[in-house]
């Protein structure tokens, strides 16, 4: 499915760039996953053989028209007669990757035991931003879990610093 999804992400994301509305396009499926994850009897509407292929489109339009930008909606139709609307989490992941590429953007995501200051925010993504040689978007999650220092997750790498690792490290050491 991962293949299907690709493809549906790919030919969105060509129209976006031929009509210069990837970032719109971006900011409308970002709020159609954000709608489906808040109402989940909505999927399964969606998926319902019960319900008219017209009915279902209808709906959709109902749903996303008014606030959403034309492609968007559109797709999301697509997906739905092509009964492939189980797909339009992939699709939002490989749009949103191919959107980061174009863009020379990463994603990441960092965890922290405590919240981090502003100055250690910035001074943080400026170090990643280095690091990768690409803009970097970044997010900010606490886990005291973690006891002290903090974890990143950045485009398929993950690097941990935390006092937690640290410690189990020193204790791997010491059992050996």
């Amino acid at each position: 499915m991962k293949q299907t999804s690709k493809e549906y992400a790919i030919a969105l994301f060509r129209v976006a760039r031929e009509t210069h509305t990837e970032d719109e396009i971006l900011k409308g499926l970002r709020f159609v996953k954000e709608v489906f994850e808040m109402t989940p009897d909505y999927y399964a509407f969606l998926t319902s053989p019960s319900i008219s292929k017209n009915e279902r489109l209808k709906s959709i339009d109902k749903a996303f028209g008014a606030d959403t930008a034309e492609y968007v909606v559109s797709f999301v139709c697509l997906l739905c007669e092509h009964k492939a609307i189980d797909l339009l989490n992939e699709c939002i992941e490989e749009y949103e990757w191919l959107y980061n590429q174009s863009q020379n953007l990463m994603h990441a995501v960092v965890t922290s035991a405590v919240e981090l200051t502003d100055d250690e925010k910035q001074r943080l993504t400026a170090k990643l931003e280095r690091i990768s040689g690409h803009k970097v978007e970044t997010q900010y999650n606490i886990n005291s879990a973690l006891l002290g220092g903090l974890t990143v997750e950045m485009d398929g790498y993950y690097l941990d610093g935390s006092l937690k690792n640290r410690l189990k490290t020193i204790k791997e050491v010491m059992d050996e």
